[in-house]
C-alpha cells in the first residue's frame, strides 16, 4: 500500500500515524498556570533524544481553535510533569481527557492525587508509576491545513522521583 500524506485527509493520517508507531504509551501531562492545576492525557507523546535527555509532546489546539491548557501552562510556566499511565489510573487519564473549560481541576475531578514538584512548580500525580518533572526546552507552533495550528513542546526531564 502507497500513501500520500500531502493528499490524504487529517482522519486517514492521524489513522496511518497512530498505527504505524505502536503502542504508544500514554502520558497524562500534568501542568499549572493562572487558572490552576490541569492534566491531559497525550498520545503524541516520547522519548526524543538521550544526550541531551528531551521528552517531546505533540498537543492539538481545542476543536474551536483555542489553546487548550496545557499548552499555555507550558509557555507560562516553562515547565510540566509526564505522568505514566497504567491500568491502575486509566479511567482517571480518560475522565482528564474529557473538554473541561479553563479553571477545572481535571487531577481532583478525575480523584486522583496531586504531588508537589520537587524541581518544578507543577504537581504530578501520586498514582502514577512513573513521573519525568520536565523543563520546557522550546514549545514549536505550526500551522494545520485548517490554519488553526497545533504545537510540539520538547521538555528536559530534571528529575525521575
Amino acid at each position: 500500500m502507497k500513501f500520500d500524506f500531502t493528499t490524504e485527509t487529517p482522519e486517514v493520517r492521524y489513522r496511518l500515524l497512530s498505527n504505524f508507531v505502536g503502542p504508544r504509551p500514554i502520558a497524562l501531562v500534568s501542568t499549572t498556570g493562572k487558572n490552576g492545576p490541569n492534566a491531559a492525557p497525550m498520545s503524541f507523546f516520547n522519548v526524543f533524544s538521550h544526550d541531551p535527555a528531551i521528552l517531546i509532546l505533540g498537543i492539538q489546539k481545542r476543536l474551536d481553535g483555542r489553546d487548550k491548557d496545557t499548552v499555555a501552562n507550558i509557555q507560562s510556566t516553562g515547565s510540566f510533569v509526564v505522568n505514566m499511565v497504567d491500568m491502575a489510573i486509566a479511567e482517571g487519564m480518560l475522565i482528564c481527557g474529557l473538554p473541561f473549560e479553563p479553571g477545572v481541576d481535571e487531577i481532583a475531578t478525575a480523584g486522583l492525587t496531586k504531588r508537589p514538584g520537587v524541581h518544578v512548580p507543577v504537581p504530578s500525580i501520586a498514582e502514577s508509576p512513573c513521573v519525568m518533572e520536565c523543563i520546557t526546552q522550546e514549545v514549536i507552533d505550526y500551522g494545520r491545513r485548517d490554519h488553526s495550528g497545533q504545537g510540539r513542546a520538547h521538555g528536559r526531564p530534571r528529575r525521575l522521583p
